[in-house]
């Protein structure tokens, strides 16, 4: 997988972040179900749809964030392992792991 620089839009800041592309089917259903990198991923779409996203076997929190096609941010979301899902629409989904040191400036952008 591609590591990017990914930047995007949230409550009128920009930020940015270094994160694995998943562009494949098999990348993209597995996304961090047992993974335990502390690297944020990158889903991209071919378009804007909603995307569907569960905690099944995902040991660690996450921050999700669906981005339009502009890498606005649509709906951001934090989750917790094995019980959590939601749903958002995006053509980009992030999935940046909290409690890492490396992730403390990102995820300072959101409060919910």
């Amino acid at each position: 997988m591609e590591i990017k620089k990914v930047s995007f839009f949230h409550k009128g800041h920009e930020i940015e972040v270094y994160a694995k592309v998943c562009k494949d089917i098999y990348s993209q259903a597995l996304g961090k179900m047992f993974n335990f990198s502390r690297r944020p991923l990158l889903f991209v779409f071919p378009n804007e749809k909603s995307v569907f996203i569960h905690m099944f076997y995902v040991f660690m929190p996450l921050q999700v964030i669906w981005l339009d096609k502009n890498m606005n941010t649509t709906k951001a979301k934090k989750m917790k392992p094995f019980i959590s899902f939601e749903q958002g629409n995006g053509k980009y989904v992030l999935e940046i792991p909290i409690n890492f040191k490396e992730n403390e400036h990102t995820l300072s952008y959101f409060d919910d």
